[in-house]
């Protein structure tokens, strides 16, 4: 039987699970930066918790049960705004679990919920927290992830936005200590060095190597890098012809002709503009509403409309949006004569001189003094941040606010009479299953990830004289980058007669300081707005690769009265006082408890009852096959502890099963002397001797069980545990 590598909770266990949460640690800093992940604590706090259990040595039930309560927990601090306690919150989460299991068994990945997407991943974390203390307990090795954990660093600094530097020297110095450690124990092991203790011989010089080589590392002179940045160089190469321009590549940046869209750019990180401002968002600068076949422009000449410092011209928002007021302050670097405003602008400070020029179809801000545009080099703005309540768009089912008014409609529903017919049978084909204008958009906007488009910036065609811009991005190429995206989402969109705009600006940018980011032209982007009555325009972000920077969450706080409501109905049609009162009279409780049945009931079917049912059946199997394990944990919580004249005899005929149960009966006519020492014999001790015979006095003085058990409980649970290995 191979031995067990006892897992000691001594000093040097302890600083490797430390160490191991710390390595784990770096493969999450990134994530803020490189994915649409904005909270990463909750993450960081659940690796430290299954470090910690892992350390004390939690029985397994135990510690999976604390793990799945954590997920539970973050989960519902993550997307949920109702109380913790409130079982109200678990109707949206049963329904949103079941419908993504369905997917999961299509393998639609790409159409699961981030709520699903996050449980998937605490599962990830819950399994590469136990694997590397395995590695480093077990099987005392690193080296491998040690070695992956600097090759995934390094790549991330190289390919994206996050500065690894600091990364880069807390990798070296974790991964140098714990190879230290493991070395160290595996000569142990080796019996190489077994009367070597880990004390002032061994660790401190092993301390002051490695603190001295990171010193001198560190502070060293560093050559300058002999190659430029790697992305723009791969991307650029070849397409400088010889004498010096660029032939069909544009600069990334921003422009202000957008009719003719198409075709490879290269990347350019000159810094356009920092902001310090509490919230991640997109930065406006101008819409357009025409699409022409090839690309964008303004449906016509407006009188520009003008503010000194409130913005009495636009106004985003109508009645049920829900805002938050934030301040920004801008420093531009590239001076325009215009300014760059996130959605929700409501005042612009600056030199009191400075009046602002209003398009109202293009709500492009321009700066004047006087008759004359000029260009500011910096100015603070207060806005109000959106928050969306899917259930409440989810409301919005006919035309309604706004576009009731035919020049709205026509403005931003307009296309192009030669539109292939194909685009507008893809946009029926696209949104016939939904049925309300939220379900419709977010399944255009998903459209593309499920599809097999690709975001490139090179690879680009360009649409000859007779293809239309978005029909050959559709069908043909299905590569581009985010001008293609976001202008098909807007004509998919329009061909079923919701209103949208098409927006560009910039990225929210890089983080540089706490509330401070830098934006660059590589941040220069459009997206997409959808008009929504009672709420007014909404963001969206179809190009794959990017994210929505505005919260979407679900507003419990309505769900009793979510699905009884007609918010469309006409504010004229006013009910009867019977049915007013009989509403009124209901109890808020039972309308939440219906809603939540509601919920649960519209997305119940047999196929899901099927999948829970095998899934429960698996777990079933999961737990059968590994009693063996478990088991003796459970023993050891009930009788560790218990002072009763029997809680010896239950125990020992506890110990019996679980010999029995992996493979060590005790024959027929054996007594329990005889069994005790084939037991030993074969595990190489004396420990199950020594147990009979306690055993066997408390069993013939009962009046003394209770304490021959306190006597012999530690050797029985060291027994249990060493049968069980």
């Amino acid at each position: 039987m191979k031995p067990k590598i006892p897992a000691k909770r001594d000093v040097r266990n302890l600083l490797l699970n430390i160490f191991g949460f710390l390595l784990l640690w770096e493969w999450l800093r990134p994530l803020e930066t490189v994915t649409d992940t904005k909270e990463t604590a909750g993450f960081i706090i659940f690796i430290g918790v299954s470090f910690l259990l892992l350390y004390l040595r939690v029985p397994f039930v135990f510690s999976a049960l604390i793990k799945i309560f954590l997920i539970f927990y973050m989960i519902h601090s993550l997307y949920f705004r109702y109380d913790f306690l409130d079982s109200t919150w678990l109707g949206i989460f049963i329904s949103d679990f079941m419908k993504n299991i369905g997917l999961m068994f299509q393998a639609n990945w790409l159409g699961m919920t981030p709520i699903f997407r996050t449980i998937l991943f605490f599962i990830l974390l819950w399994l590469m927290s136990y694997l590397l203390h395995y590695w480093f307990t077990h099987q005392k090795r690193i080296l491998l992830f040690f070695v992956l954990t600097i090759i995934y660093i390094t790549v991330i600094d190289t390919f994206s936005p996050y500065d690894a530097k600091a990364a880069i020297i807390r990798t070296v110095f974790i991964g140098f200590f714990m190879l230290g450690i493991l070395q160290f124990e595996r000569l142990k092991d080796k019996e190489l060095s077994k009367h070597v203790n880990i004390g002032k011989k061994w660790a401190i010089p092993l301390a002051i190597f490695i603190l001295f080589s990171t010193f001198i590392g560190y502070v060293s002179p560093k050559a300058s890098p002999q190659w430029p940045d790697p992305v723009p160089f791969l991307k650029g190469y070849g397409q400088e012809n010889t004498n010096g321009s660029i032939n069909g590549v544009k600069k990334i940046g921003y422009g202000t002709n957008d009719q003719n869209l198409g075709g490879p750019f290269i990347a350019d990180d000159t810094v356009v503009f920092t902001a310090e401002t509490e919230k991640r968002h997109y930065w406006r600068v101008e819409s357009k509403d025409t699409y022409t076949g090839k690309g964008w422009k303004l449906s016509g000449q407006a009188d520009k409309e003008t503010f000194n410092v409130e913005n009495t011209v636009l106004n985003w928002y109508e009645p049920k949006t829900e805002v938050e007021e934030f301040e920004t302050e801008i420093q531009m670097d590239l001076k325009y004569s215009h300014i760059v405003y996130p959605l929700g602008l409501t005042s612009v400070e600056t030199a009191p001189d400075i009046y602002f020029s209003v398009n109202p179809l293009s709500e492009k801000i321009s700066t004047l003094r006087g008759d004359d545009e000029v260009k500011l080099d910096s100015y603070t703005m207060n806005y109000q941040y959106p928050k969306y309540y899917i259930n409440h768009l989810k409301e919005i089912i006919q035309p309604g606010g706004l576009e009731q008014h035919n020049n709205f409609k026509e403005r931003y529903t307009q296309l192009p009479d030669d539109l292939p017919e194909r685009v507008k049978e893809l946009a029926v084909e696209i949104t016939s299953s939904q049925t309300n204008r939220y379900d419709k958009v977010k399944a255009v906007e998903g459209y593309f990830s499920a599809n097999g488009f690709a975001y490139d910036t090179q690879n680009v065609a360009i649409p000859t004289a007779d293809e239309d811009y978005v029909d050959q991005f559709l069908f043909d190429t299905k590569i581009g980058y985010c001008d293609n995206f976001s202008t098909s989402m807007v004509v998919l969109l329009r061909a079923v007669d919701i209103p949208a705009r098409w927006v560009k600006g910039y990225t929210e940018g890089q983080r540089v300081e706490l509330n401070s980011y830098e934006i660059t032209n590589n941040n220069a982007h459009s997206w997409v707005e959808v008009y929504f009555p009672e709420f007014g325009w909404v963001p969206f972000e179809p190009t794959k690769g990017f994210s929505n920077s505005n919260l979407f969450s679900y507003d419990l706080s309505t769900t009793g009265n979510t699905n009884s409501q007609t918010p469309q109905t006409s504010p004229e049609v006013v009910p009867e006082e019977e049915e007013v009162e009989e509403t009124v009279a209901k109890p808020k409780s039972e309308e939440k408890e219906t809603s939540i049945f509601d919920t649960i009931a519209n997305t119940f079917s047999w196929k899901y009852v099927l999948i829970f049912l095998l899934s429960i059946s698996l777990i079933g199997y999961l737990v059968f096959q590994t009693r063996k394990r478990w088991i003796p944990y459970l023993y050891i919580w009930l009788y560790k502890n218990a002072k009763d004249e029997e809680a010896y005899f239950k125990a020992y005929n506890a110990l019996l099963k679980q010999l029995s149960r992996v493979g060590f009966p005790r024959r027929e006519g054996q007594t329990l002397r005889e069994y005790s020492i084939q037991v030993d014999k074969f595990y190489k001790g004396h420990e199950m001797e020594r147990l009979t015979l306690n055993y066997e006095r408390a069993l013939y003085r009962k009046d003394n069980a209770a304490v021959e058990w306190e006597k012999s409980v530690e050797l029985w649970e060291n027994l249990i545990k060493k049968i069980s290995s």
